[in-house]
C-alpha cells in the first residue's frame, strides 16, 4: 500500500510539478541542463527544452540576449510549448533584453563594384514603409545601424554613402543594405551588427510572457498566431523594432497587460486576420510610419486604461477589412494635420466611452458609401484643428454621440450642416441623441462629472507615471537606458 501511495505522489509530481529551465547568457552554456546551477545561454535552447507547462527563467544580467544572424528572414523566438489553462507555460524575463541585432559575419557581406562599399541583403518587415516611395531607412526613425557598439550615419543616397566612411544605406529597390568601410580597415576589424531576428511569437495555447524589453527587432517584438490563443503578455516593451511593437494573426487571442510600444517603425500594435486582442493599462508613443493601432481583417478588439500619443506620421488609430476596436478609459492625442481616426475601405466599428481625445485636424471623417460605425459615450472632445467630426448627409455610416463634452474645438459638422458654439442648441435639436453633452470653451482638467455621470478619461496614477518614464527611454547595442 506504502509503494502504492508513494508511486502515486510521484507520478502527480510528474504531471504537476513545473519544470523550471534557467537561462542565463553570461553564465550560461547551451550545452548544460537548465538546471539553476548549470544554465543554459540562448532563450532559443530553452524553448527546444521546456516541457509543457513549464518555466522558463531567464536571467537579467544586464547584457542583451542576441542571437546569431541566420540570414535575410531572420529568425524569431517561436512558443511551441504551451501549457493548460489551469497551469500555462510560463517565460519570466526578470527585466531581460531580447534585441533583434545581430553581428554581420565578414564572410556574409557581397563587395560591390564602388571601392570599399559592401552590400547585404536586408528587408524588414516595415511592411507600409516598405511600400514608400523613398529608398533608404527613413531618417525620423530610431538608429539601427552599430559599428563597434557606436550608432553609424544613415545615409538616404549612394552619393552620401560615398562621401561617408563608416555609413549605410538601405537600397530599399534592390532590398539590400550598404556600407562604406573605412579606408585602412577590413570588415574582420569591426563589429558590425544590425537588425536580423525578432522577439517572441506564440503559437500553442496557454502561455505567459512576462518582464522583457525588445528592442531592434528585424519583424515585431510581442506576437501570437494561430493555435496561440488565451496568450498574456505582461510588462513586455518593444523598443525601436523594424516592425510593429505587438502584433496577433490568424484567430489568436492575446492580452497584453501593462506593455509598451515605444519608436517601432510601425504601428504600436496591427492585430489582423479573425484574431481578437485586449489591451490593458498599456502605452502606443511615438511608432513611425503607420497609425499608433492598427486593425484588419474582421478582427476584434478592446483596449482600457491606454494612452496613444505621438505616433507619426499618420493617424493614430487605422480600421482597415472591417475590424472592429472598443476603448474605455483611454487617452488618444492627435497628430497635427491628420484625424484621430481613419477608416480604410469605409468600413469597420469603434466605440469610445469614458475617453479623453483630443488634437489632430478632426476627430473622425465619415465619408459617402461607407458601412462604418463610430460612437461616443461619455468622452472629452477637443482641440481639434477643424471641425471636430465631419460626416455628409446620407453616408450610409453611422455616427453616434451622447453626453460627451465638446471643448476647444471650432465647430461640429453634422449630416453636411456646420454648427459652432453659438448654434449648439440647434445642434443638439438636429442630433437629439446628444441632446445631453455640453459645449465648454476650455479643455477641464481631467475626467470629472456632468449630469451625475464622469465623462473623460481618469488614467491610473501607475500608467501616467510609467508613460513620463517610457517617454524617455532609448535602446543602443549595449540594450536600454533613460535620458534625463
Amino acid at each position: 500500500m506504502k509503494k502504492i501511495l508513494l508511486c502515486g505522489i510521484l507520478l502527480m509530481t510528474v504531471i504537476c510539478g513545473a519544470q523550471t529551465v534557467y537561462v542565463n547568457n553570461v553564465k550560461g552554456n547551451d550545452k548544460n541542463d537548465g538546471s539553476k546551477n548549470k544554465p543554459v545561454a540562448s532563450i532559443w535552447q530553452a524553448l527546444k527544452i521546456v516541457k509543457k507547462s513549464g518555466v522558463i527563467d531567464v536571467a537579467n544580467t544586464g547584457k542583451p540576449y542576441q542571437t546569431p544572424y541566420y540570414g535575410v528572414n531572420g529568425r524569431q523566438m517561436n512558443v511551441t510549448v504551451g501549457g493548460t489553462a489551469e497551469k500555462p507555460l510560463e517565460i519570466r524575463g526578470n527585466g531581460a533584453v531580447i534585441t533583434g541585432l545581430s553581428v554581420i559575419p565578414e564572410n556574409k557581406w557581397s563587395k560591390t563594384a564602388d571601392k570599399n562599399i559592401y552590400s547585404l541583403p536586408f528587408w524588414p518587415m516595415s511592411n507600409f514603409y516598405k511600400g514608400a516611395k523613398t529608398n533608404y531607412w527613413p531618417d525620423t526613425s530610431a538608429k539601427i545601424w552599430w559599428v563597434n557598439r557606436k550608432a553609424a550615419p544613415n545615409c538616404l543616397d549612394m552619393a552620401t554613402l560615398k562621401k561617408t566612411p563608416g555609413g549605410f544605406w538601405w537600397n530599399k529597390a534592390q532590398k539590400k543594405v550598404l556600407f562604406h568601410l573605412p579606408e585602412g580597415k577590413k570588415l574582420g576589424d569591426l563589429r558590425i551588427e544590425l537588425p536580423a531576428n525578432s522577439g517572441f511569437y506564440i503559437l500553442v495555447p496557454h502561455v505567459i510572457i512576462r518582464d522583457f524589453y525588445c528592442i531592434f527587432s528585424w519583424n515585431d517584438g510581442f506576437d501570437t498566431a494561430g493555435l496561440g490563443y488565451d496568450g498574456i503578455y505582461r510588462n513586455c516593451i518593444a523598443v525601436n523594432n523594424c516592425g510593429q511593437g505587438f502584433s496577433c494573426h490568424a484567430a489568436g487571442s492575446t492580452l497584453y497587460e501593462d506593455c509598451a510600444a515605444i519608436g517601432c517603425n510601425s504601428s504600436g500594435s496591427c492585430d489582423v486576420d479573425q484574431s481578437f486582442s485586449r489591451y490593458i493599462r498599456c502605452i502606443f508613443y511615438k511608432n513611425t510610419y503607420e497609425a499608433g493601432i492598427h486593425t484588419q481583417h474582421n478582427s476584434q478588439h478592446y483596449y482600457g486604461d491606454c494612452i496613444i500619443a505621438g505616433n507619426i506620421p499618420f493617424e493614430q488609430i487605422w480600421l482597415f477589412g472591417n475590424s472592429s476596436q472598443h476603448y474605455f478609459n483611454c487617452l488618444i492625442e492627435g497628430t497635427p494635420g491628420l484625424d484621430i481616426v481613419k477608416f480604410k475601405y469605409n468600413s469597420g466599428t469603434v466605440s469610445f466611452r469614458n475617453c479623453t481625445i483630443r488634437g489632430g485636424k478632426s476627430i473622425v471623417e465619415l465619408k459617402k458609401n461607407g458601412i462604418s460605425c463610430a460612437a461616443f459615450q461619455h468622452c472629452i472632445l477637443g482641440g481639434t484643428e477643424k471641425s471636430l467630426f465631419v460626416t455628409e448627409p446620407d453616408t450610409g455610416s453611422s455616427l453616434m454621440l451622447r453626453e460627451n463634452v465638446y471643448c476647444n474645438v471650432k465647430d461640429v459638422v453634422f449630416k453636411g450642416k456646420t454648427y459652432t458654439s453659438a448654434d449648439f442648441a440647434s445642434y443638439k435639436k438636429a442630433n437629439k441623441g446628444d441632446a445631453h453633452s455640453v459645449w465648454l470653451e476650455k479643455e477641464p482638467r481631467g475626467a470629472f462629472r456632468v449630469n451625475k455621470r464622469l465623462v473623460g478619461a481618469a488614467i491610473p496614477s501607475s500608467v501616467w507615471k510609467r508613460y513620463e518614464k517610457l517617454k524617455k527611454i532609448r535602446a543602443n547595442a549595449d540594450g536600454i537606458y533613460f535620458e534625463k
